[in-house]
């Protein structure tokens, strides 16, 4: 199927405003981010008479006296709950880092000339590469791991199909470049909503 110039840059247009959104919303802060922990407070521990206590064990302030000959109650020490506001601001950094470098691109394809357009797919591409190396940057604990894991991918997949569109012969081979990009919005929105999720962020929305 032959492929318009005009065609071909409208498509580049929705789709670079597309992957704008799924990069994130512009500006977007952590304000008001809820502090997200690793684990549920444990439940208080009782201790076995038979066996020493593995720590200095802490009376609960308040509670009723054993009765002679029995163990009092007893908590076990809790370690503090990891607090992952870190993680949050430093993703919504580089979030917010790429979508406006891709905002900067976005209004410079050309319905004349392939090459122009070429170099915008191939800046593109530079953006999307040091996304997907910032994402593997980041310390994401180990409940995340997945979650970040399909993020990467779905990025991975954009980056290598602009590096594909910068080499293009003609506009007729852009145009379905162009298509698959469109096409995997959805994907890369649904993987940064999740992460957003887990950080308790937020969410992305898509293009108007």
């Amino acid at each position: 199927m032959t492929i318009s110039r005009s065609t071909a840059t409208a498509l580049a247009g929705t789709a670079l405003a597309g992957l704008l959104a799924a990069c994130g919303s512009a500006g977007a802060s952590s304000a008001g981010y809820v502090p997200l922990t690793a684990s549920p407070t444990p439940a208080p521990a009782t201790a076995d008479p038979g066996q020493p206590a593995a720590q200095p064990a802490q009376v609960v302030p308040g509670a009723p006296q054993a009765p002679a000959g029995q163990p009092a109650k007893v908590v076990a020490p809790q370690a503090p709950p990891t607090d992952f506001s870190a993680i949050a601001r430093s993703f919504v950094a580089l979030r917010n880092q790429n979508s406006q470098a891709l905002s900067a691109i976005k209004g410079q394809t050309s319905n004349s000339d392939l090459d122009v357009d070429k170099r915008v797919m191939a800046q593109a591409a530079t953006i999307f590469a040091t996304y997907v190396q910032q994402l593997r940057a980041l310390p994401f604990p180990a409940s995340m791991k997945a979650d970040a894991g399909t993020l990467v991918t779905a990025v991975s997949t954009v980056q290598a199909t602009f590096v594909q569109a910068s080499q293009v012969a003609s506009f007729n081979d852009l145009g379905p470049l162009l298509q698959k990009l469109i096409d995997t919005e959805d994907v890369q929105l649904t993987a940064t909503n999740v992460i957003e999720n887990d950080l308790h962020l937020p969410l992305s929305t898509p293009r108007p």
